[in-house]
């Protein structure tokens, strides 16, 4: 069959809308220059650009969802009065204690703001403006008020046409009174007693009535339970003062006879002069006992012979008479040292000693004698002073143990007195306060009728809508990003897989005016210039075919086309690649091994009879399968033939090595199409027949890992691959635009085209 007169390239996959190609001629700078270049800042940008049209989805829908949803709102207005607490009752100061009423503590300001959002107070509320019936309130709310729901009818029937008196389990009224409480805020002023109320509602004039109607309750709560509080302790203070009076009296009665009992009318004054008399006899016994010391010390002097004693020394008589004998004595002891003892004057002398020494010893014995007289008397006015003392110590004893006890009932007595007393103020105080409203708690600016709404808030709301919805969208970017494991351009390739990219061919869709196969103006001259987009991928091939032929010394001559997985575009590769090669006089033939889908007869529009199946069944010589391309010069075709049942069978016979020798004896290259390598094992098998294979990829599609796993599974048998064909680039995409080489060939070959063409 002829081929249209205008042909171009095979589609990969026909499912991907056209877009406009262009020729990539992918030579990657080494990894330390990509290293250097690629800077966070610009793999940011590289990711936005990349994923801009879903950034903007997610930001669209987002901003518009808020949109919709802020003004489907319905307004709300809020009213606020302020309260002032106060730290202590000002009419009452002294009673607080006995009432336990708050100080201004932290604890009691916050306990006064739960009391204001209480269930009672707002029960009370409710049940005064009849809030129960009006359908903003006793509906409830549900997913963040988003939607409402009316209660069950009868419950709905009791609370909009019944009674006064409403039953606190009905439906309706339990759902106004958590609408109610969610309306109310309460919000405390920092370091002060004021607290602002604040009520929303959809009717301004409402709002502000339910809020100063809240705080008049408030107030009137607070006044009756401090009224009821007076009253308890009223009473309370009255039964204790009945049994107070009675111990009271008990304990006086008890004073009073003890007293009489034991003799006390001053006690105070007798217990001092009782201490008064017992310190003076302590006195005067201290000071007889000194004396009867020092009077002793003396007579026992004396009878030791001391002389110098105290009591001698003061005796005039005593020294005297020992002065005397003194002199006696020496002037006796010279003149018996001039002449004997018999002499007159010495016996004169020894006389007088003797007359003189007499009247001292007399006069010794009278001191002694005096001085043991004094000593006796002291010793018994000591005796005496010490039975005077433990006598007034029995009496000041005695007293004492009087008094501590009269203390004891002095006391009880006393205490008593004083609780009497302080609970009869109390309870008068108390009495008194009970017909005063006075309070702690005041308005300070009522709530008036607001003139705007609070919510929705339109700017803040599309502020939030347009902040939310640009991280969401950029933060979806970056999470797709970052689970996209695929091959995407030929940095992945060279850094995940450590090969070389032997060419990148641009994303192409197929149309009556992009055929399948290179025409043959493209195969031509690589100096014709690009008239159209189909030039672009041309010189895609172009480079492919550059690369094969440079990938290794000696070039390779029986190359083997594979895939990880179906529709990577691996047949339309081998084809373009065998018409590239042609278009350079080598005899090329295509070996079509694709024994699931072949598929290689219909891109190069022939019809052989005959194909390998024929060749490796035996039915059919080598001749006979290698079929010419028309209208294409060096170019053959070895057909697969019909499918067989066995394809793994029949590849591992001899024949099929046999038939790829005598295809390379013949021409100069052999491109050999296989099935995709998951799943079988028919490109295995070829790889041992063929001296090098190249690996088509399909960007964005096919995962890092698969692509390992086949790398892997050719390695472990010893197959060379040479490279990667990365098939199916978006050229518009950030991927490759980052490296240039897409602008640089759109205006060198575009812009000189349209001049040529001028």
């Amino acid at each position: 069959m002829d081929r249209p007169p205008d042909s171009s390239l095979v589609p990969f996959d026909p499912a991907q809308p056209p877009a406009p190609q262009a020729v990539i001629q992918m030579h990657p700078a080494p990894p330390q220059w990509r290293q250097e270049e690629e800077v966070p800042l610009r793999l940011f940008w590289r990711v936005l650009r990349k994923r801009f049209w879903k950034i903007v989805f997610c930001f669209v829908t987002v901003f518009l969802s808020v949109l919709v949803a802020t003004l489907k709102q319905t307004p709300v207005y809020e009213a606020a009065a302020l309260i002032e607490i106060d730290k202590e009752n000002p009419q009452i100061l002294s009673f607080k204690e006995i009432l336990n009423l708050e100080s201004n503590s932290d604890e009691y300001l916050e306990t006064q703001y739960r009391v204001l959002k209480s269930r009672s107070l707002a029960d009370k509320v409710v049940r005064e403006l009849k809030l129960f019936r009006k359908p903003e309130w006793y509906r409830k709310r549900q997913f963040l008020d988003l939607y409402r729901s009316d209660p069950p009818p009868d419950s709905l029937a009791s609370v909009a046409h019944g009674a006064a008196q409403v039953d606190p389990e009905n439906a309706a009224y339990r759902n106004t009174i958590e609408n109610f409480l969610k309306d109310l805020d309460i919000r405390p002023v920092r370091r002060s007693n004021l607290v602002e109320v604040a009520f929303s509602s959809s009717d301004s004039r409402l709002a502000a009535a339910v809020t100063n109607a809240l705080a008049t309750s408030y107030i009137d709560r607070n006044l009756e339970v401090k009224f009821e509080a007076t009253q308890k302790a009223s009473e309370w203070l009255r039964g204790q003062l009945v049994g107070l009076k009675a111990r009271l009296e008990k304990a006086e009665d008890a004073l009073q006879d003890y007293a009489r009992r034991n003799d006390i009318v001053f006690l105070d004054d007798k217990q001092t002069a009782s201490n008064e008399k017992l310190r003076q006899v302590e006195t005067e016994y201290t000071k007889a006992q000194a004396e009867r010391i020092q009077a002793e010390a003396v007579y026992r002097s004396l009878l030791d012979g001391q002389l110098d004693a105290p009591g001698v020394l003061e005796n005039k008589l005593v020294q005297d008479l020992s002065s005397n004998l003194n002199e006696l004595t020496r002037e006796y002891a010279r003149l018996t040292q001039l002449f004997k003892p018999d002499y007159p004057q010495a016996q004169q002398l020894k006389l007088q000693i003797d007359t003189v020494q007499r009247n001292l010893e007399s006069a010794k014995k009278t001191l002694i004698a005096n001085k043991e007289h004094l000593y006796k008397a002291a010793l018994e006015r000591e005796q005496m002073l010490a039975a005077a003392v433990q006598e007034q110590r029995a009496v000041v004893a005695q007293v004492a143990e009087r008094s501590i006890q009269y203390g004891i009932l002095k006391r009880e007595v006393d205490t008593n007195k004083q609780l009497y007393e302080g609970l009869l103020n109390r309870m008068r105080e108390a009495e008194v306060s009970a017909g005063l409203k006075a309070s702690n708690v005041r308005i300070v600016d009522a709530a008036q009728v607001p003139k705007r709404p609070v919510r929705p808030k339109v700017a803040l709301n599309l502020f939030l809508g347009l902040f939310v919805g640009l991280g969401l969208g950029i933060g979806y970017a970056f999470l797709e990003e970052h689970l996209d494991n695929s091959v995407k351009n030929p940095d992945d390739v060279e850094r995940l897989l450590a090969l070389p990219t032997l060419g990148v061919i641009p994303l192409f869709a197929p149309g009556p005016k992009q055929p399948a196969v290179l025409t043959e103006s493209a195969r031509g001259s690589l100096t014709e210039p690009a008239s159209d987009s189909k030039s672009h991928l041309a010189e895609a091939y172009r480079s492919l075919r550059t690369s094969i032929l440079l990938s290794t010394n000696p070039r390779p001559r029986v190359v083997l086309t594979t895939s990880a997985l179906a529709k990577e575009g691996k047949t339309t590769t081998t084809v373009n690649l065998a018409l590239t090669l042609a278009s350079l006089g080598s005899r090329v033939v295509v070996l079509d091994c694709d024994m699931r889908r072949p598929t290689c007869h219909k891109l190069l529009r022939t019809r052989p009879e005959k194909g390998v199946i024929h060749y490796l069944t035996g039915q059919a010589t080598m001749e006979e399968i290698t079929t010419p391309v028309p209208g294409v010069d060096n170019l053959h075709l070895v057909a697969c033939g019909p499918i067989p049942p066995n394809p793994t069978e029949l590849l591992s016979q001899p024949l099929a090595a046999s038939l790829v020798r005598w295809l390379a004896e013949h021409h100069d290259f052999v491109l050999i199409d296989s099935p995709p390598v998951v799943g079988v094992t028919d490109s295995r098998i070829l790889a041992t027949l063929a001296d090098s294979v190249v690996l088509v990829v399909r960007s964005h599609a096919t995962t890092r890992q698969l692509v390992r796993r086949t790398l892997d599974d050719f390695r472990q048998i010893g197959a060379r691959v040479i490279g990667v064909v990365l098939n199916g680039a978006d050229v518009h995409s950030s991927d490759y635009d980052y490296y240039g080489y897409y602008s640089y060939y759109k205006s060198y070959y575009l812009e000189d085209g349209s001049k040529k063409r001028g």
